[in-house]
């Protein structure tokens, strides 16, 4: 099979201690026909000098030095300079297989899909640093496809690991020309939640496998391990512009599982503010207690034209949120 043009776009901000492994894996994929986009976003420690050490190395590098703009923004001017027929986006702190190109390559000329997947793994930056890494083999790759629609009801489903992983960027593989019209929002916090969406009601068909070609790095002091912040409210954001997306989107049964899902949000929400030492509880539960009547009366006013299984499946969720929400609204802790 030849072998088409994949830009890989790398952002890169004070990653010293992981950078050189995330590279590695990438300069040494099976799948040689790689365009590798580094955008140094104003690295202030050493990594602006190994991103320059292999810019030098491996001549299919291409080096962007910013000033400090995010994660979007990198992202973009990745994109901007890009020429591959397909593009992929690989966290600075992370590690793929060998194959992880070669894999999803394969998959999507196999199926003619637009996009494809495959499932990841957490791990430590001690099994990192130890070489404790966790990849599957590509032979005999099993796989699902789903269309546009299919990925869209996706996005809100909880109950499977590649679904639940469906909106994240850095485990897929996609044609360039999704992204004629498409960026990632600069200045937001869920960056991958506020573009996935896109590119899933562009595309034409997904394919996704179980196999685990990507390792996440869960650092000790990355965000998941911060105490609470109002920042966490931007998740709200996410969700008023699915709610809004679904609600123009003409399906019922994927707007009441956006609202559904949007009560799930706001409860898990609730439940790390009472898990942290944030001071100005009242004034976070107050916006939550808000929005959450606000969310709850949209879906109870839109329930109308679902089938029976569709309606069982959107009441019975709803009451379980219900419930959770209100018995942690009046909690006084």
């Amino acid at each position: 099979m030849d072998e088409e043009l994949i830009s890989v776009i790398i952002p890169v901000y004070n990653v010293e201690k992981f950078l050189r492994y995330s590279l590695e894996s990438v300069i040494n994929q099976s799948y040689k026909n790689l365009e590798i986009i580094i955008v140094n976003d104003g690295s202030t420690d050493e990594s602006k000098n190994i991103c320059k050490e292999y810019e030098e190395k491996d001549k299919r590098v291409k080096l962007i030095n910013q000033k400090n703009q995010g994660l979007s923004a990198a992202r973009n001017a990745g994109l901007n300079i890009a020429t591959g027929k397909y593009v992929g986006f690989i966290d600075s702190d992370d590690i793929i297989s060998l194959k992880f190109y070669e894999g999803l390559y394969k998959l999507l000329k196999e199926t003619n899909s637009d996009i494809s997947e495959c499932a990841s793994v957490q791990i430590s930056d001690e099994d990192l640093f130890n070489g404790k890494t966790k990849f599957d083999d590509i032979d005999n790759m099993d796989f699902i496809t789903t269309d546009s629609l299919g990925a869209l009801n996706r996005i809100n489903n909880e109950d499977t690991y590649i679904i639940g992983k469906s909106v994240v960027v850095w485990n897929k593989l996609y044609k360039m020309e999704l992204f004629k019209d498409i960026r990632f929002p600069v200045g937001k916090r869920y960056e991958d939640d506020l573009t996935t969406y896109k590119l899933f009601n562009k595309m034409h068909k997904l394919v996704s496998t179980e196999k685990v070609l990507y390792n996440y790095v869960q650092r000790k002091n990355s965000i998941m391990h911060q105490e609470f912040s109002i920042k966490r409210l931007e998740a709200i954001d996410v969700y008023e512009n699915y709610e809004k997306f679904f609600r123009e989107y003409d399906n019922k049964y994927l707007y009441a599982k956006c609202l559904v899902k949007y009560l799930r949000i706001l409860c898990k929400i609730l439940n790390e503010l009472y898990d942290s030492n944030y001071e100005e509880k009242g004034k976070i539960k107050k916006i939550l207690n808000d929005k959450f009547v606000e969310i709850y009366d949209k879906l109870q006013n839109n329930l109308q034209g679902l089938s029976d299984k569709e309606l069982e499946f959107i009441t019975i969720n709803r009451d379980n949120y219900y419930k959770q929400f209100w018995s942690m609204i009046n909690n006084t802790k």
